[in-house]
């Protein structure tokens, strides 16, 4: 093979995406639920976080919604948050399937029609999560429809996050 053409092919393939310990990608969404109130990735310094990439129409993204509610409910909202991105072409979906498995609101969402956080993170498949330190690095990197075995492995490691 070519040695220009392999040469490019690397490059490709090593194209720059989060990784672990790479810091969170910096955001400013607005709320789902106030389209006028913004939030940035800055409201969430010295926190752990998990964010959740997802859209109503993604089977995965439905699936794992209630077990996210039940997990967010297990744990001090002032040390550890879920924070959902939702890409949906209309906002009222995603409101509409949360008004179903999420009536307290209590995860807090944001609405991404253009996608930046998908792009940012370069996810590779929906839905796609980031689990988050307290200094604002990424700890773990979970591609897939969280279940309930894999919501318990999250809790431990939440649990060695917010010790540190």
């Amino acid at each position: 093979m070519n040695k220009a053409l392999l040469s490019i092919l690397l490059a490709l393939s090593l194209e720059a995406k989060p990784n672990v310990g790479d810091s969170m990608v910096s955001f400013e969404l607005p709320n789902l639920y106030q389209m006028s109130n913004k939030v940035s990735d800055k409201s969430y310094k010295g926190k752990v976080v998990l964010v959740n990439l997802w859209a109503s129409w993604c089977g995965g993204c439905k699936e794992e919604m209630p077990l996210f509610v039940k997990l967010q409910k297990e744990f001090d909202k002032n040390k550890f948050t879920i924070l959902l991105s939702n890409i949906d072409s209309d906002a009222n979906n995603a409101k509409e399937f949360l008004s179903k498995v999420d009536k307290d609101k209590t995860l807090t969402c944001l609405y991404d029609q253009e996608k930046k956080l998908p792009k940012a993170y370069k996810a590779i498949g929906m839905p796609s999560s980031y689990l988050i330190d307290k200094n604002g690095k990424i700890a773990y990197i979970f591609v897939g429809s969280l279940h309930d075995d894999k919501i318990n492995d999250i809790k431990q490691k939440i649990t060695l996050l917010l010790e540190k």
